[in-house]
């Protein structure tokens, strides 16, 4: 049954609306609909349905909400994953130049060895090596990074996170400062090598 206050509230709204029709008066016969409109219970239909509405909309939203925020997360999961694969492809690429130049400088050590007149030329080669070594190191560290980035992550230390990200960069970044002045060194002994064959 349709409460005395709810009953008020709808009359009221009839009124609102018949004012702003530019109505200023209400007639027996219309009152007497709106009576008998509230009497057989179809106002309390009207506004099951229009709470009914409401609560359908308000779903809807929902789910509209929902479905927008599983997308931004599932599309920020996937930027996470790649940035992980870049960064992972990253210093498999530095390990490499700076162990492939580490083991070329070792077969050429061996082989200048075994020559009794370059035999003499080989210590030239350990600064190179050592650049080439420490260029390992520091890629080494920088995975070992990762693992403390994924750590903070999952422990919501975005802060710390962060910061370890920013130096793994850098730490990467002298690792190819190292590869590039390895081989500088390696350039630097090769030619005092062939210098010297010329000379002779």
């Amino acid at each position: 049954m349709l409460s005395d206050k709810t009953a008020i509230q709808i009359i009221r709204g009839q009124l609102r609306a018949l004012r702003q029709e530019g109505g200023s008066s209400v007639t027996a016969e219309s009152l007497e609909q709106l009576l008998d409109h509230l009497d057989s219970g179809q106002a309390e239909k009207d506004i099951a349905a229009l709470v009914d509405a409401e609560k359908e909309m308000a779903l809807a939203k929902h789910r509209g909400d929902l479905a927008e925020y599983s997308a931004k997360a599932n599309s920020q999961l996937e930027l996470f994953k790649s940035v992980i694969q870049s960064g992972e492809s990253a210093r498999k690429s530095f390990f490499l130049l700076n162990g492939g130049a580490a083991v070329a400088v070792l077969a050429l050590i061996g082989h200048l060895s075994t020559s009794t007149i370059t035999a003499a030329q080989v210590n030239k080669f350990a600064v190179p090596l050592l650049f080439f070594a420490c260029g390992l190191l520091l890629v080494a560290l920088a995975s070992g990074g990762t693992y403390l980035v994924q750590k903070a992550y999952a422990d919501s230390r975005k802060r710390r996170a962060d910061v370890i990200n920013v130096l793994g960069i850098w730490v990467c970044f002298f690792s190819l400062v190292a590869f590039s002045v390895g081989c500088y060194f390696a350039y630097v002994a090769i030619e005092g090598i062939a210098a010297s064959q010329l000379n002779q």
